[in-house]
């Protein structure tokens, strides 16, 4: 817990530093990259205080009446594959939990994370961690496969794509390698006919827009009664067209530049394909007319968009919003849309009747259900995902689990009993 604490502490002293190189390296806002190194500190910090309640071992008496110790025990090697757009968070997610289960580490990170991965090595260093409990360097896709298929590493802590993963959990299954995948997403908010349009127009920009909209947990789908569309579509794009984008070195700026020139592109491309399926561009869809230079690309909003049209399928990764439709009286509708698509990492439902806002979230398949929100995450509640959206849980006391297996030691053992 020592090491895990000094690791924290200077992280936050150097907080600046290394949220300045992660703006170099990939645009984000200044505040999100600062947040996203402190938020790594808190995240040890947080698992500091979680480990003395951690059921590391218990005593139980089997049926039989075998009495057992059931222990908690590293579980080994683990790579951990990260990508580049919230390094420092997705890093911290697996190596301080398992750190503190006391397994080594390899963390492979992005290319465009080169510099800023570097931290995590600084603050291992300046903790007197010991030389290869922890090993940091970045590259692309060679090395990661060399590390999936290595005998010598126990378990794969990944996130990223569902394409990827899919690769991974294959390359892993032949020596039955243990793996976490956090994946993809496509999160769908349905708005109850009830919805204050205040409501709507403070909780929608930033779930789309956070991070330059590279999240996997973004709301890209905003599910209206078809009676109400045209005015929520309004009241959302007034506010939308508000955000200010521009140099993501510049403290006022909440939406930068995308990533790389394909990513920009792959955007562009999804939002030309919507507009060919039948959808309305409301507001942006294109760089910022103020901004004559870089991948910018201003907040959008798609309305008129079907459930099946790719935009609406396909995970963005871009500050795009669609708008699709479902009948006022057909919520039922609206769930089926909302869980039509491979993805089930986050949802949302608002509305003013606080019952039938709990009722319509728990039909819903997603790993997280946020009520009268858009997005959260919370390092004290587990986050991960359904169906394409991955396998295993980050964050919590649920976090150390992946790190561990369990040994069962038989106290007072006798011939075979049932």
């Amino acid at each position: 817990m020592a090491v895990l604490l000094r690791m924290a502490s200077f992280l936050e002293e150097h907080s600046a530093e290394y949220g300045q190189q992660v703006v170099s390296e990939i645009g984000v806002p200044l505040a999100f990259a600062q947040g996203g190194v402190i938020g790594a500190a808190r995240q040890a910090r947080y698992l500091a205080e979680v480990y003395p309640s951690y059921p590391w071992q218990e005593s139980r008496r089997g049926v039989s009446g075998i009495d057992t110790v059931i222990e908690r025990v590293p579980l080994g090697v683990v790579a951990a594959i990260v990508p580049w757009n919230s390094s420092f968070s997705l890093s911290a997610s697996k190596l301080f939990p398992a750190l503190l289960a006391g397994c080594t580490m390899i963390l492979k990170a992005s290319p465009l994370n080169a510099l800023s991965a570097l931290g995590f090595a600084d603050a291992a260093e300046y903790a007197g961690l010991p030389e290869g409990v922890l090993s940091v360097f970045a590259a692309a896709a060679g090395p990661s496969d060399h590390l999936v298929r290595h005998p010598g590493v126990d378990k794969i802590a990944f996130t990223g794509s569902d394409a990827v993963g899919r690769t991974i959990a294959a390359a892993a299954a032949p020596s039955f390698k243990r793996v976490t995948l956090e994946l993809g997403g496509k999160s769908g908010g349905i708005v109850l006919p009830d919805t204050s349009l205040e409501r709507l127009a403070q909780a929608v920009p930033p779930s789309f827009t956070l991070n330059n909209g590279e999240a996997c947990a973004a709301m890209t789908r905003l599910i209206v009664p078809e009676s109400r569309a045209e005015e929520i579509v309004t009241a959302v794009a007034a506010e939308v067209a508000k955000i200010p984008v521009g140099d993501p070195r510049d403290p006022h700026t909440a939406v930068g530049p995308i990533v790389t020139r394909a990513q920009y592109d792959r955007i562009l491309g999804l939002i030309d394909s919507a507009v060919q399926d039948g959808g309305r561009i409301v507001v942006g869809g294109k760089r910022p007319d103020h901004l004559e230079r870089g991948y910018y690309i201003a907040p959008t909003i798609i309305d008129r968009v079907a459930p099946e049209a790719r935009i609406a399928q396909e995970e963005v990764f871009g500050p795009v919003l669609t708008v699709l439709t479902y009948p006022d009286e057909d919520v039922d509708r609206a769930v089926e849309i909302a869980n039509g698509t491979d993805y089930g990492l986050s949802a949302a439902v608002f509305g003013e009747d606080e019952g039938l806002v709990r009722a319509v979230a728990e039909r819903l398949r997603s790993g997280s259900v946020h009520l009268n929100n858009g997005f959260t995450v919370d390092i004290g509640i587990p986050f991960g995902g359904f169906k394409c959206s991955g396998v295993g849980r980050e964050f919590g006391p649920e976090g150390i689990d992946p790190y561990v297996e369990s040994r069962a030691i038989f106290l007072n053992g006798r011939p075979y009993a049932t």
